[in-house]
């Protein structure tokens, strides 16, 4: 580097401190030149903490792991290195510019920008599927970086061949950051912890509800409050999806030890097992909690506050904001919302928020006050992504759309949507808007030694979710050669929803999966009740629950099916019929945790005859009338019920509570403690009343004891 350039990007430097804003600036030349020239850059700079993301990172440095990108979040950095020569990816990129501060900027080692739509991308080779390989993953992603990056003009250009461009970059107005009384650098940061403050003083059952983009010093606000009510002897529990997303909280929370004892972090899952004592529940990273999860929470703590972050690596808050809080509308009407909007570890109109939201869609600008359906035909399309306006748009509009529907959407996301070797898009449009999406992953083809290692349980390739469970788990072996779409996720405008439009675009994307030749087309989700019988509703059928419930969203995983062609309709019934014949007896053991209401929901297509036995009746009629205890009865009833297609008995005439009852205790074979527990019942007497109540119901049904 010459002494010009050196003298120039330190002026650069001096300029970004005094104006508390960043830049990107792209350090283009061939794989070893921009390593070389940023190392020596920031060694002559002496810099304070840089941040690499780089497998050729300088031996000792501050480095972002690939394996785990969430462990340096809340800290800061002076300047980051993002190295395209690592692997372009995205969230890594997210991640490093939320922790660069304020006059710092991030170094992108990459090559040429008029050569990135043709130079290869270590990255392609985690996105690559078997058998198709990474000749097959598409480079669209970085090729839209690279349209998108030449016609940004707030961004630094150091170029191998052609030296050094830095922009006329506008004087901005710049706010005066000092803390205040309690901590905090904003309003917004004071606000935040005085409502969080209030919900200890005010009304139970008014959840506080917290959303920020990164950057506004939302963790470190509610660590603040969490300070201030230790030093009234507060409980505070603390819940989010990883312990790494409220370690900024706790350290804030926790600064004198004299406290630390009074809060507590529990993972959601387990908070909600043990449902320990708080004055005060605060759930952090709220958005990339299931909501049925979020909702229990709220029923068991009276005073709760929620913190999400709407745009940035841990995924959106714009779905949470729009499903959720109509939740929060319905059950807790004095409910009170607080927006951070002031950055903190930046000013406002900072260059490298603004490129990485446009690079990564943090905030899409999708479609805004959908009206009601028109009388206008829908067109149904694949969606393929080519750099110009139009297609950006229309972008813009599917990530929105998918943001709102999905509680976690994350920059990598993106980078499947449109590089994906197996992955489609496919999208219904009234006009130019588009109202419903799909993403689809086309899997199966697995053959010969590689189909044979997925069977002995040696090999297990990522992006085979359908075939291999099918094979691996449902016996049918078959389907790892056959062809699949798998529906990686489905969306329609919220308000639109209840119109039919997800049926219509599932009959569209069966007739085009058909017309293709594939065998069939299923997906695999968090299994709720309500979105089991959207797919029911479609002629999915139920092949398999997950053994493990998930610790974000509390559920189990549910694989759903529909054969197309005659080998597909053929695997569907095989795998169906070992479902129906095994998951009766599962219930009583593996999935005797699962929710009641979907309980009832899967067995409405289990055709299972259990013989029963006269024995059965004679004990029944004695459990009546009160002669003989329900664990006298409790074989034949089960046999009873079994003995009976589920679906003809009258489960939706018995109160919610009786309901529920008999489904974990007849059908799952939970404790009465737990029933009890569960239910919120008085005791053992109350249980076991409820539960003849709702067998003497059911015996208005003529064959249950005729039979």
């Amino acid at each position: 580097m010459t002494p010009d350039w050196q003298e120039r990007i330190r002026q650069l430097l001096v300029f970004l401190r005094q104006s508390d804003r960043r830049v990107m600036v792209l350090v283009e030349g061939d794989a070893q030149w921009p390593l070389d020239s940023v190392q020596e850059l920031l060694s002559n700079l002496a810099t304070e903490s840089v941040l690499w993301f780089s497998e050729r990172a300088p031996e000792g440095s501050w480095t972002l792991p690939a394996n785990r990108l969430n462990h340096e979040l809340g800290r800061e950095a002076e300047h980051g290195v993002f190295d395209c020569f690592s692997g372009f990816n995205p969230d890594a990129l997210a991640v490093i510019s939320g922790n660069i501060r304020g006059g710092g900027c991030l170094w992108v080692l990459c090559p040429p920008l008029d050569l990135w739509q043709t130079s290869l991308d270590p990255y392609a080779y985690k996105i690559a599927v078997e058998p198709w390989g990474v000749s097959k993953v598409k480079n669209t992603f970085v090729q839209r970086a690279a349209w998108l990056l030449q016609q940004y003009p707030g961004k630094v250009r150091w170029q191998q061949n052609a030296g050094l461009h830095i922009p006329e970059f506008p004087e901005l107005e710049v706010q005066a950051r000092q803390p205040d009384d309690l901590g905090c650098l904003t309003q917004s940061q004071r606000s935040a912890v005085e409502a969080v403050l209030h919900v200890m003083s005010g009304h139970r059952k008014r959840p506080l509800v917290i959303e920020a983009d990164r950057g506004r010093g939302k963790s470190v606000a509610m660590g603040l409050a969490i300070s201030l009510l230790q030093r009234q002897n507060k409980r505070i529990v603390i819940t989010a999806p990883r312990p790494e997303n409220a370690e900024t909280t706790l350290r804030f929370a926790c600064r004198s030890d004299q406290h630390s004892s009074t809060v507590e972090f529990f993972a959601p899952d387990r908070l909600l097992n043990e449902l320990p004592k708080a004055d005060l529940l605060l759930v952090d990273e709220a958005a990339a909690i299931a909501p049925e999860l979020l909702k229990r929470m709220l029923s068991n703590y009276s005073r709760a506050v929620m913190a999400t972050t709407v745009n940035g690596y841990e995924g959106t808050g714009r779905g949470f904001s729009i499903r959720f809080q109509a939740h929060l509308d319905k059950s807790y009407p004095g409910w009170v919302k607080q927006t951070l909007l002031e950055p903190v570890r930046w000013q406002a109109q900072d260059w490298l928020e603004d490129l990485q939201q446009r690079l990564l869609l943090l905030n899409p600008l999708g479609t805004e006050n959908v009206a009601e359906p028109e009388d206008r035909p829908l067109q149904f399309e694949e969606f393929v992504y080519q750099c110009n306006a139009e297609s950006e748009r229309r972008l813009n509009q599917i990530f929105e759309l998918l943001n709102a529907a999905h509680y976690r959407t994350r920059p990598t996301d993106l980078r499947s949507m449109l590089d994906g070797s197996n992955v489609r898009l496919f999208v219904l449009l009234q006009q130019d808007l588009v109202i419903a999406v799909a993403m689809v992953a086309r899997e199966g083809d697995l053959r010969g030694e590689l189909a044979d290692q997925v069977l002995q349980g040696k090999r297990r390739p990522h992006g085979q979710v359908l075939p291999q469970t099918l094979a691996v788990h449902l016996g049918q072996a078959q389907a790892l050669a056959m062809g699949h779409w798998r529906v990686v996720r489905i969306a329609v405008q919220p308000e639109l929803q209840g119109a039919g439009l997800g049926t219509r675009l599932l009959d569209c994307l069966h007739q085009q999966a058909s017309e293709e030749g594939m065998d069939g087309i299923g997906s695999v989700f968090s299994g709720t009740a309500e979105v089991l019988r959207f797919w029911q509703q479609n002629d999915f059928t139920a092949l398999r629950v997950g053994y493990k419930r998930e610790s974000t969203t509390g559920g189990y995983s549910l694989l759903i099916y529909r054969g197309i062609s005659n080998a597909g309709r053929s695997l569907e019934h095989d795998a169906s019929q070992r479902f129906n014949q095994d998951f009766p007896l599962q219930l009583t053991h593996t999935h005797n945790q699962l929710a009641p209401d979907l309980v009832l929901t899967l067995c409405q297509n289990i055709g299972l005859t259990v013989r029963g036995y006269e024995r059965d009746q004679v004990a029944l009629r004695q459990f009546l009338a009160g002669y003989t205890p329900y664990e006298n009865v409790a074989p034949g009833l089960w046999r009873m019920l079994w003995s009976e297609t589920m679906q003809n008995l009258p489960w939706g005439e018995l109160p919610e509570a009786q309901c529920k009852l008999a489904v974990m205790k007849v059908l799952q074979n939970q404790s009465w403690e737990a029933c009890i527990s569960t239910l919120g019942l008085t005791g053992n007497k109350q249980a076991r009343q409820l539960l003849r109540q709702a067998i003497a119901h059911w015996t208005q049904h003529p064959s249950l004891l005729n039979g």
